[in-house]
């Protein structure tokens, strides 16, 4: 049977582009490491990496190689798993979690709260960051992130959380004092409120006949905040565009209307990236199950 640290090893240096940030995360020489790789394709007598002075370049099987040695490296870590969870069922340590300050404030602080609530052996680091994060580099578990489409490649796992759609919102109250619009002309002369930029431009497509519209805006309030624009809105401030997910519950409610429901907004995706489920921390493992199966649910309300 071969030696499965070989194997380990090989996704390391995959997984970091090199030997040397590979030998440094796993505290042994290059030299070795660089050895345990030589003697791994000698055995399988294929080339896997390319190696040369300027270029680190991963041969098309080795990267087929890769991904069956994700596979392998994930099972042993499954049935691992199985065993430490059948002698104790408590979950414990610790999840660092990056994620965009709006989707703390909704939905994801209540999701990280419930989830510690069910396991108080567990603690969470959660970075309310609208940057662009390093996983490996930072140490991080798991990145929420909001991207419009197609998704960049990533040589990090990405799995779909939900639709980052924008609609156009209103209060029932504002909509008592100014009329509900009937066309966009209408909507130019409504007060607004709006992200804090040079230029306020909402560009709409129409979900039947692709027709496109655009309207210019000039916002009595301008905020990079959508916690202080959706109480903006709800106050009769103005009409705003608001993320679906930040104001799902209010539409639910009726504590806010969407104004042209048939004409959509630009959007985008809500995803959690992460290097690898192969040696994820049990805990870790959960809380992303949590978070797939909490989005899940919150698109069938």
């Amino acid at each position: 049977m071969q030696n499965l640290n070989d194997y380990y090893y090989y996704v390391q240096v995959v997984k970091y582009h090199g030997y040397t940030k590979a030998s440094e995360a796993l505290g042994i020489t290059k030299s070795k490491l660089s050895r345990r790789i030589s003697d791994l394709e000698g055995r399988l007598n294929v080339r896997l990496i390319q190696r040369n002075t300027r270029k680190f370049t991963v041969t098309e099987l080795g990267q087929q190689f890769y991904t069956h040695c994700l596979k392998i490296l994930e099972d042993v870590d499954e049935a691992e798993n199985f065993i430490h969870s059948t002698l104790n069922d408590a979950l414990c340590g610790n999840i660092k979690i990056s994620c965009p300050v709006a989707l703390v404030e909704t939905p994801i602080g209540g999701i990280v709260s419930r989830f510690l609530q069910q396991n108080p052996a567990v603690h969470i680091q959660l970075m309310a960051t609208n940057e662009r994060v390093d996983v490996i580099a930072q140490g991080i578990d798991l990145a929420i992130r909001v991207r419009h489409l197609p998704i960049e490649d990533s040589d990090l796992v990405v799995r779909e959380l939900d639709a980052w759609g924008h609609v156009l919102i209103a209060s029932p109250a504002f909509l008592d004092v100014h009329g509900e619009p009937t066309t966009f002309q209408d909507l130019s002369d409504y007060p607004s409120v709006g992200f804090d930029r040079p230029k306020h431009i909402w560009e709409f497509t129409h979900q039947a006949s692709m027709q496109k519209q655009s309207l210019s805006l000039n916002p009595r309030l301008k905020t990079d905040s959508f916690l202080a624009m959706k109480t903006a809105v709800k106050l009769g401030v103005g009409i705003g565009s608001l993320p679906k997910v930040f104001v799902r519950d209010e539409l639910k409610s009726g504590e806010l209307v969407q104004l042209f429901p048939e004409w959509e907004l630009p959007s985008g995706v809500i995803h959690v990236a992460y290097a690898s489920r192969q040696g994820m921390l049990p805990a870790v493992r959960a809380f992303l199950d949590y978070l797939l199966l909490e989005f899940r649910n919150l698109q069938t309300e």
